[in-house]
């Protein structure tokens, strides 16, 4: 969806009843569902397109993400600029762990009118990604978290290699 400067917002975007809920995109998504924008010529991810409009161009070595995860958001309250590495310390799955997930699933059979956004506060994420991991459309099979997989040793030839003695 292409857009000239000067014209409404409102028509590329799904606004909620409460202004923090996620404005979801109603234009182009790429295949893995990030929200995407035609501008000037470009295609920009459309969260990068609504950061400069209202802030300006996006510091050197900064991505624009969002604090509620979702793809298809461009609500300027859950965006955020930040290094790529702090991007991926501050994805969903690094601040939910199995744990969490399951105690949040729990909760929805006593859900009561504000037990998402009670949950969202509680563990630090959007009550649009609590309302996600009730419908299983992120974390559809919580696993215990064991710490990094490790390898078997004769995964790797090298490792084979040494492990056979010297004639």
């Amino acid at each position: 969806m292409s857009h000239s400067p000067g014209v409404t917002i409102k028509q590329l975007v799904k606004l909620p009843k409460d202004p923090a809920d996620c404005w979801t995109w109603l234009g182009t998504t790429d295949g893995s569902g990030t929200a995407r924008k035609d501008f000037c010529g470009q295609q920009l991810v459309a969260r990068r397109w609504q950061w400069m409009q209202l802030f300006g161009p996006i510091p050197p070595g900064l991505v624009i993400t969002t604090t509620c995860g979702s793809k298809s958001c461009i609500n300027p309250h859950h965006l955020r600029a930040c290094t790529q590495a702090e991007a991926c310390r501050g994805s969903v799955q690094t601040l939910l762990m199995p744990d969490d997930v399951t105690e949040i699933r729990r909760a929805k059979k006593d859900k009561g009118p504000n037990t998402a956004r009670v949950l969202a506060d509680r563990f630090g994420v959007s009550d649009t990604t609590i309302r996600d991991i009730w419908n299983r459309n992120t974390w559809a099979k919580p696993r215990p978290n064991f710490g990094p997989r490790k390898r078997s040793p004769t995964s790797s030839p090298a490792l084979e290699a040494a492990a056979t003695p010297a004639p």
